[in-house]
C-alpha cells in the first residue's frame, strides 16, 4: 500500500458519557503520549470538576489524536480524564507516596523558612491513571489488587445515573497522511498550539467575565482611581489587595493567607471574586463588599485619601505600595473608617519601607505592613503575608 503524503487532518466532533470515557481509559482505547506531564490536580480540583458536571456546566472537550490508525493519544484533557477516573474508583493518590521528583518544585515548599505548614502548596503528583489501569480493566479488579495504603478514600456518592447521564465532548484528529513521520509532525504541531502557542486571556480579561455576574459590581474590583497608583509604571492589582484582606478579615491569621495558592494566585483571586459576586462567604474568605450604596460610601473615603496631594501615586517596589495600601484599603473598605496621611506619618511609613527592604531575601517578601488610622492607640501593626512575587 502506498503511503499518502497529504498534509493536514480530518477532524470529528461529538460527546461521550462519563461511563463511556471510563471504559475507553480502562480498556486502553485511549492512552497518554509519553511526553504528557504527571497529574497536577488536587482533591479539590477533582471535586470541582464533578460538581461542574453535576450542575450541567461547560467542561472543555477532550482532544484525541489517532496515530498509525491503531493508537488514540490524549492530546488535551489528561487532568480531566484522570480526575473522572479517580472519582469513579474512589481513591485519590496520597502525596507522600507519589511525590514529584522534579527539582523545580523543591524550593517552593516553605516560604517562611520555618516548620512546614500542612497548608503549603502541594507539588504535582508523580501519578498517572496507568497506575489504575495496570491493575485491571474494571473497578472491582482495581480495588482488589491495588495497594490502598497509598491512596485516600474519596467517596463522592455518585450514582450510576450520574455516570450514564453526564457527558464530555471530544475532538478526534485523524491525519490525512498515513506516513508516521507526517503524523508525528502533525501531533507535535497540535500539542504546541494547545500548550505553547495558544494565546490565553490575560488575567485581567479573565477576571472581567466574573465581575459582571453581579450587577454594578465591576467598578468595585477595578475602581478608576486605582489606575493612577503604579508600581514601576504598572498599575496596581486592586483585586490582590481585596482578596488577601478578605481572608485576613475571615481568619485574623496572617500565617495562612494564600498558602494553598502561592503558585496559582490567579485562582485565589477568582475564588475571592466569586465569593463577592455570589454574595456568600467562601470557605477562606469573608466578604468586604456590601450593597452598592455602602460600597460607594466607603470607596469615596478611599478615593479621597488617595487623591490627597500627600499620598504618593508612584512606587518603586511592591513593598512600598503594600505598606501604604494594605492598611488603607482595610480600614476604609472593610471597616468604613477615614484614614489620612497626616503629620509625620508618611516619614514613619518610609522608615518602615527601608526596614522591610533590608530584611527581604533574594526572592521573597514575608513581611507586609498594615497601617491603622491615626485614631488607633497602636500606630503600626505588622502582618506576615506570603507574596506571589517580590520586586
Amino acid at each position: 500500500m502506498n503511503s499518502s503524503t497529504t498534509k493536514g487532518s480530518r477532524n470529528y466532533y461529538g460527546e461521550y458519557s462519563l461511563k463511556q470515557w471510563i471504559k475507553f481509559i480502562l480498556t486502553k482505547e485511549i492512552i497518554l503520549p509519553p511526553y504528557q506531564r504527571v497529574f497536577i490536580w488536587t482533591e479539590e480540583d477533582v471535586k470541582d470538576l464533578i460538581n461542574s458536571l453535576q450542575n450541567g456546566l461547560f467542561v472543555p472537550p477532550i482532544i484525541i489524536g489517532n496515530y498509525g490508525g491503531t493508537t488514540n493519544y490524549i492530546l488535551d484533557g489528561q487532568q480531566r480524564l484522570s480526575a473522572i477516573l479517580i472519582a469513579y474508583i474512589g481513591l485519590f493518590p496520597n502525596k507522600e507516596n507519589f511525590q514529584s521528583s522534579d527539582p523545580v518544585y523543591k524550593d517552593t515548599a516553605n516560604d517562611n523558612d520555618d516548620q512546614k505548614d500542612e497548608n503549603e502548596d502541594v507539588p504535582p503528583l508523580e501519578w498517572k491513571f496507568s497506575y489504575f489501569t495496570k491493575e485491571g480493566w474494571n473497578k472491582r479488579d482495581i480495588l482488589r489488587k491495588i495497594d490502598k495504603s497509598k491512596y485516600k478514600i474519596l467517596d463522592l456518592k455518585l450514582s450510576d445515573d450520574f455516570w450514564k447521564g453526564s457527558y464530555i465532548g471530544f475532538s478526534l484528529i485523524i491525519p490525512k497522511s498515513d506516513k508516521k513521520t507526517e503524523q508525528q509532525k502533525l501531533y507535535t504541531s497540535v500539542f504546541r498550539n494547545i500548550n505553547i502557542k495558544g494565546r490565553s486571556l490575560s488575567q485581567i480579561e479573565s477576571r472581567k467575565s466574573l465581575y459582571f455576574q453581579r450587577n454594578g459590581f465591576n467598578k468595585w474590583f477595578s475602581p478608576p482611581f486605582a489606575y493612577d497608583i503604579t508600581i514601576n509604571n504598572a498599575p496596581i492589582d486592586f483585586v490582590r489587595y481585596l482578596s488577601l484582606l478578605s481572608q485576613y478579615k475571615k481568619d485574623d491569621n496572617t500565617r495562612v493567607l494564600a498558602q494553598k495558592y502561592k503558585t496559582k494566585m490567579e485562582q485565589y483571586y477568582e475564588s475571592y471574586i466569586l465569593a463577592e459576586v455570589n454574595n456568600e462567604d467562601e470557605s477562606i474568605f469573608s466578604r468586604l463588599l456590601g450593597s452598592n450604596d455602602c460600597n460607594r460610601s466607603r470607596y469615596d473615603k478611599l478615593k479621597a485619601c488617595i487623591e490627597n496631594k500627600d499620598f504618593p501615586k508612584t512606587f518603586s517596589s511592591i513593598i512600598d505600595a503594600d505598606i501604604y495600601l494594605f492598611g488603607l484599603i482595610y480600614f476604609t473598605i472593610a471597616e468604613g473608617k477615614v484614614v489620612s496621611i497626616i503629620g509625620d506619618l508618611r516619614q514613619k511609613l518610609e522608615g518602615k519601607i527601608d526596614e522591610l527592604k533590608k530584611r527581604q531575601n533574594s526572592h521573597k517578601v514575608t513581611l507586609k505592613f498594615k497601617l491603622p488610622p491615626p485614631t488607633c492607640p497602636s500606630l503600626y501593626r505588622y502582618i506576615q503575608m506570603p507574596s506571589n512575587k517580590s520586586n
